[in-house]
């Protein structure tokens, strides 16, 4: 886990808090509006998924189901709210 970075663990979407390698305890948070990488194409209202710790339009191959775009993506960054 890198902290801020977003994940999904099996179907819960995380933020970690902290970073730390396989078998570290971290802390991660389940809600709440973050900003993170995101995808250029990403616009606010829009649904968006995680691929390699970025987000990404949702139904992009090999993503997982993340969130809801709370503003547009400038330069590589946007907020999101959590969505479970």
């Amino acid at each position: 886990s890198v902290a801020g970075i977003p994940q999904v663990i099996n179907d819960l979407a995380v933020i970690p808090l902290s970073s730390g390698p396989k078998g570290t305890i971290i802390v991660y948070r389940l809600t709440g509006v973050w900003n993170v990488p995101a995808d250029a194409a990403l616009k606010a209202g829009m649904k968006a998924s995680v691929k390699a710790g970025a987000l990404v339009p949702a139904g992009t191959a090999d993503s997982f189901p993340f969130g809801k775009m709370q503003s547009d993506s400038v330069g590589g960054y946007a907020d999101v709210l959590i969505v479970q």
